[in-house]
């Protein structure tokens, strides 16, 4: 992969973990930024810039978005947020895909989508735009991953899986074949969901029940 050089919006850990994705498939990272970080810090080899205000649209260079969990219970659309607003200020945002992932030719695959290390995303599947599958996580076929959702590391979804936008599958979860979830749902780390589910609250256990907020 070549193109413009990137910096990486957010160095956190999700940030850290992207920037190393689009090193290791060859392109340039400047560096990072980060209002809770001094500039000139080093983060992971690379340098924090400065918060947001630092970007300069005629600067030569693209965004990485680098914020991480999403659902209801971690500010769902704050990826999505931050990413409108710096479009809407005329900056891109490139797709990143670690050179170990796999997508068929026969998936679709939206705009900015982040597929990380051992990746994979099968044939009919379709994720949308600004959604992230996460180091070693698996899309089967038929499945549908809604726009800045999150599979988190080792999530499998099963054949004609569809997931609503701004959601949450946390690590090692396993969704059922043909199981549709709603926008926003936040999936606990293994959980096994056979069912739909109705309510309020998070999806965990095996099999996965809601626990409802009070």
């Amino acid at each position: 992969m070549s193109g413009r050089p990137v910096i990486v919006v957010g160095a956190g850990g999700h940030g850290q973990v992207v920037a190393d994705a689009l090193q290791a498939s060859g392109r340039v990272v400047l560096g990072f930024v980060e209002p809770a970080a001094a500039p000139g810090a080093a983060i992971a080899g690379l340098p924090v810039l400065g918060d947001d205000g630092w970007l300069k649209t005629d600067g030569g260079y693209d965004l990485a978005n680098g914020l991480g969990g999403t659902g209801e219970a971690s500010g769902r659309g704050r990826r999505r947020v931050v990413q409108a607003r710096l479009e809407a200020a005329g900056f891109s945002f490139v797709d990143v895909r670690h050179p170990t992932a796999v997508a068929s030719p026969a998936a679709g695959i939206g705009p900015g989508v982040q597929l990380l290390a051992r990746a994979v995303v099968q044939a009919g599947a379709r994720v949308g735009a600004g959604a992230i599958i996460n180091t070693g996580a698996i899309v089967e076929h038929g499945c549908r991953v809604g726009a800045f959702s999150h599979c988190a590391t080792g999530a499998i979804l099963c054949g004609d899986v569809t997931i609503g936008e701004d959601a949450h599958v946390g690590a090692g979860a396993v969704i059922r074949q043909g199981v549709t979830l709603e926008d926003g749902v936040v999936v606990g780390a293994g959980a096994v969901v056979l069912e739909p589910g109705t309510g309020r609250g998070p999806l965990i256990g095996v099999p996965a029940r809601r626990r409802e907020r009070t």
